[in-house]
């Protein structure tokens, strides 16, 4: 590797995680924390989605992600492992494409009314359910733009494009392509026709109806109870860079 040594961070454990830090040490970059990294490759789903949410805070100062594993974003473990050899190409630089790899801006998603004011943030996903199963509620859903729907479901799901071939594709969302904007689902519907959207902007998500405790949950992870009659706001916080590999 040429000067200066770059510096890295790997972000997740298990085998394909050594492998690939044992691949960067042999190529002469530097091992660090996420926060001193130039650029940060994140081992599986989790890793990636903290390392996301991590950047976001970051005010644009973080280095590209690699994310590794099977996801459609991803890059395979031996690949990622071949082409650390190469890391002082990517690493760090405001090139969108490189040798090996091309720079694609992700969004990060942020949650503002829940949890006494309590900024959270989201990678894949940001989503409404009632606390109970099969338990119905009534959720409102404004727009951007100025329109505003009302829906009857189990829940609703906001998903960036990373987000949205999982919970709100199963909801029956489209799958959305990197800058192709949010898919918003409703989770079960009462009603034999329902509506999805992809938006541009963000929404805000209202519980309108008190007879159910609808639980926040951000990437997974459930997050508090939505006060009904109080307007959940969910827009994009920021960008991140994610490297996909290029044909070689």
């Amino acid at each position: 590797m040429s000067e200066p040594t770059r510096r890295l961070a790997v972000l997740g454990d298990g085998d394909p995680a050594a492998a690939i830090r044992s691949a960067a040490d042999g190529a002469g970059a530097r091992l660090v924390d996420r926060a001193e990294a130039d650029a940060v490759v994140a081992v599986g789903d989790a890793a990636l989605r903290e390392a996301m949410r991590a950047a976001a805070t970051d005010d644009g100062r973080s280095g590209p992600i690699l994310p590794v594993g099977d996801g459609r974003h991803a890059v395979g473990p031996d690949l990622a492992a071949d082409r650390i050899a190469d890391a002082d190409d990517w690493l760090g630089g405001s090139a969108r494409a490189v040798d090996g790899f091309s720079r694609v801006a992700h969004p990060v998603l942020a949650v503002d009314g829940v949890g006494g004011g309590r900024r959270r943030f989201a990678a894949a996903d940001v989503a409404f359910v009632t606390a109970a199963p099969a338990r119905i509620s009534e959720y409102g859903i404004a727009f951007t733009g100025g329109e505003s729907v009302s829906v009857r479901a189990d829940g609703a799901v906001v998903a960036t494009p990373l987000g949205s071939d999982g919970y709100a594709a199963a909801a029956g969302g489209p799958v959305v392509s990197p800058g192709g904007g949010l898919s918003v689902v409703p989770v079960s519907p009462f009603t034999t026709r329902p509506d999805t959207w992809v938006v541009s902007g963000g929404v805000r998500v209202t519980v309108e109806r008190e007879a159910e405790p609808v639980a926040l949950v951000v990437d997974g992870d459930r997050r508090g109870t939505v006060e009904p009659h109080r307007a959940v706001s969910v827009e994009i916080a920021s960008t991140v860079d994610l490297l996909s590999a290029t044909a070689e």
